[in-house]
C-alpha cells in the first residue's frame, strides 16, 4: 500500500546524547547514572520518528511570554528548561523502514488471550493472522494512524489503530482495532500488546 505522503514527519535528535530507549532492558527502562544528565522523556524520545501532529509527538514545553522574554542565558529548550532536544525534519517512513520488536511471550498471550477476538473478525488465531496484524501495524503506523498514550521510563507508549480486514461471514466489513507499542529509535516499534481492543 503507498504511504499518504501528506503527513509530515519529525524526528528528536538531541545533539548531546547518544543514549536512546533501546539502550535499556525492557523490565526496568530508563534508570542509571545517565538520569542525573538528562531527563526521562529526552532519552526516550532521542532519535524516535513522529507524525509532525498533537498527541502523535512528545508535547513540547508551554512558556510564558515573561519565561521567554527573561530567557537571558538562552535556556528555554524543547521540552524544558536547557533541553537540547530538537524536532528535525524527515520523510515519511515507508512500511520497509519499520522494524517491529517483539518481546518473548507477545505472540503466544494474543492467541492465549485474543483467539476469540480474532474469530469474531473471521480471522483463525494462527500464523498467517498474525503476520498480516503486524503488516497492519507497520501500515497504519507509516500513515500516521496512531496517538501517544503516554511517555515513561519505558518510552514513548502509542496506540497504532490498525483496520483489519474481515474474513468469511465478516467479509467487506473493516473492524478497527487498537495495538499497542512503544516507539524505539530510528524506527522500530515495541510490541506491548498485539491486541489492546476495539476503536472507532
Amino acid at each position: 500500500m503507498l504511504v499518504n505522503w501528506s503527513y509530515d514527519w519529525i524526528k528528536v535528535v538531541d545533539a548531546l546524547n547518544n543514549v536512546v530507549i533501546d539502550d535499556f532492558n525492557y523490565e526496568n527502562g530508563i534508570q542509571g547514572p545517565i538520569t542525573q544528565k538528562h531527563c526521562v522523556k529526552c532519552i526516550a524520545a532521542n532519535q524516535c520518528w513522529f507524525a509532525n501532529e498533537k498527541n502523535k509527538k512528545p508535547e513540547a514545553m508551554e512558556y510564558s511570554i515573561e519565561q521567554i522574554l527573561n530567557d537571558s542565558k538562552n535556556r528555554i529548550g524543547l521540552y524544558h528548561y536547557n533541553c537540547h532536544c530538537k524536532e528535525i525534519a524527515i520523510p515519511a517512513p515507508r512500511e520497509s523502514d519499520i522494524q517491529l520488536i517483539c518481546p518473548e511471550g507477545k505472540e503466544a498471550w494474543l492467541f492465549k488471550d485474543k483467539s476469540e477476538w480474532i474469530r469474531a473478525l473471521g480471522h483463525e488465531p494462527d500464523e498467517k493472522f498474525l503476520e498480516y496484524l503486524k503488516n497492519k501495524v507497520i501500515e497504519n503506523y507509516c500513515l500516521g494512524q496512531y496517538v501517544i498514550r503516554g511517555i515513561t521510563k519505558y518510552g514513548v507508549a502509542i496506540n497504532v489503530f490498525a483496520d483489519v480486514e474481515g474474513r468469511g461471514e465478516k467479509a467487506n466489513k473493516i473492524y478497527r482495532v487498537k495495538s499497542g507499542w512503544m516507539v524505539f529509535s530510528n524506527g522500530k516499534l515495541k510490541c506491548n500488546t498485539f491486541i489492546g481492543g476495539w476503536t472507532k
